[in-house]
């Protein structure tokens, strides 16, 4: 009924798989192309931009702004202590 089994002696051959597979591919190349778009982002250019330069002009300091500015932050903390006004 039940025979031994003999055991092969010729071996199985099974194929060798491949290391990487084209997933494996597709995120290395995603990996390369946003290491190179950050180099190429950060590399400082030799040039000005130019909407660079239109944000940059010198301005005068405005005194008077300040004094105001400053007569705002006085009236705050008077009213917050409760201080009188004169």
């Amino acid at each position: 009924m039940n025979s031994p089994t003999k055991p092969s002696t010729v071996p199985r051959y099974r194929p060798k798989k491949a290391a990487l597979n084209w997933v494996d591919f597709l995120v290395i190349a995603a990996t390369v192309l946003t290491f190179l778009a950050v180099v190429a982002a950060s590399k400082p250019s030799s040039r000005p931009l130019p909407h660079m330069t239109a944000l940059t002009p010198d301005l005068p300091v405005q005194p008077e702004r300040i004094s105001d500015e400053l007569a705002v932050i006085g009236a705050r903390i008077r009213l917050s202590t409760g201080a009188p006004w004169s």
